[in-house]
């Protein structure tokens, strides 16, 4: 009877391999959909597509925008993304897209150089209203370097309310490291 038991046992064991066996021998035998290794968005908002775009924008040269675009097109048909993607590449609304963050970018850009620069940036805000959201954080980092510029001219003074020389000097300071850091 125990035999009967261990042989039974055994056969069934057998038999789940088999049977597990041939499912993993039919899936790897079934030809696997290929997905493709890059996505629109990430097509879109590629830094060199925006990057080239932005120089585009800058030079006013709507031929350049457009090679960028096909550039973008090309990709998206090399790495064979579906064609719903590819139509939306192509699309006005595609080029609006990348229009839209390349301005952006332009204007990150040009908050920066403000931020160094020790300038205001109500003119950047009002050339690039696509940024709108990015208005808010962009005031904050002009209020804490004028915070920065106003302990500088603090310490100046020795700790004691700083004179209008004083805040030219911190002012003078900071725009020196600045121009160090360009030249290196």
């Amino acid at each position: 009877m125990k035999i009967l038991i261990a042989i039974a046992i055994i056969i069934a064991i057998g038999a789940t391999f088999w049977f597990t066996s041939q499912n993993q021998e039919e899936t790897l035998n079934e030809p696997v959909a290929m997905l493709p290794v890059i996505t629109r968005e990430q097509i879109l908002t590629a830094s060199d597509l925006v990057e080239g775009v932005k120089q585009a924008l800058k030079q006013d040269d709507e031929k350049a925008i457009e090679q960028w675009l096909d550039r973008a097109l090309a990709l998206a048909k090399e790495a064979g993304i579906a064609q719903e993607d590819i139509n939306f590449i192509q699309s006005d609304s595609a080029r609006d897209y990348v229009i839209f963050q390349a301005k952006r970018s332009q204007f990150n850009d040009a908050v920066e150089q403000a931020y160094y620069e020790l300038q205001g940036i109500d003119a950047i805000k009002a050339a690039y209203p696509q940024a709108e959201d990015l208005f808010a954080s962009a005031d904050k980092l002009i209020i804490e370097r004028d915070k920065i510029i106003e302990e500088i001219a603090t310490e100046l003074a020795n700790g004691n309310t700083p004179t209008n020389a004083e805040r030219q000097a911190a002012r003078q300071q900071w725009l020196k490291r600045y121009n160090e850091k360009q030249s290196q």
